[in-house]
């Protein structure tokens, strides 16, 4: 009987280790076809939709992506000298959604590879509408901007201002324009009602 019994243990032992490699088979092909991708975090998830944003020219029309912004002068076709207290401000811009989302973004300004990062730091950098108002001036670093589906900004100027502390060491370098960089992410839902 010892013998008829260990052949009927062996037997079943065998039918659960095919029942098991069953149920992974099984379970490993519904969890692909049933999978999502998740970034390991337990809680709410939520979907972003499609972020697009891009820098125009003042009538909302033409992209400036990858062009400088000039400085301007107060009497055209003067020379751009920046010595300590010097201001000047740049030709306008807008910040223009083009995607299918809201969203809230930051200005950063980008130098070319000729300017080196000392020489941008000699700067205080203003956003202003209006570059000949100085009212309602915000330092670039703490500036922020909302926009919804579609809508272009205000027209923008950046003001640049050397810095008084900047000294001498800044003799005879130029600066003859920016480049302005947009990060954006996902904003809030705007009634526009």
């Amino acid at each position: 009987m010892s013998r008829y019994k260990t052949e009927h243990n062996k037997l079943i032992i065998a039918a659960l280790v095919l029942l098991l490699c069953l149920v992974s088979i099984t379970g490993a092909t519904l969890a692909l076809f049933f999978s999502d991708v998740n970034d390991g975090t337990i809680g709410i998830n939520a979907t972003a939709g499609n972020i697009k944003v891009d820098i125009v020219d003042i009538q909302g029309e033409n992209s400036l992506v990858g062009e400088v912004l000039a400085f301007k002068t107060k009497e055209p076709g003067a020379e751009v000298l920046f010595e300590p207290g010097a201001t000047y401000h740049t030709e306008g811009f807008r910040v223009k959604n083009t995607g299918e989302i809201p969203l809230d973004y930051i200005l950063y300004i980008s130098e070319d590879d000729s300017v080196s990062e000392d020489f941008a730091d000699a700067f205080d950098v203003w956003i202003v509408t209006d570059p000949d108002d100085a009212k309602g001036a915000v330092e670039l670093k703490d500036f922020d901007g909302e926009l919804a589906v579609g809508e272009c900004s205000q027209v923008y100027y950046l003001v640049f201002r050397m810095k008084t502390s900047a000294g001498n060491e800044y003799q005879d370098r130029t600066f003859s324009g920016v480049g302005v960089t947009v990060c954006a992410v996902q904003g809030n839902a705007i009634d526009n009602d």
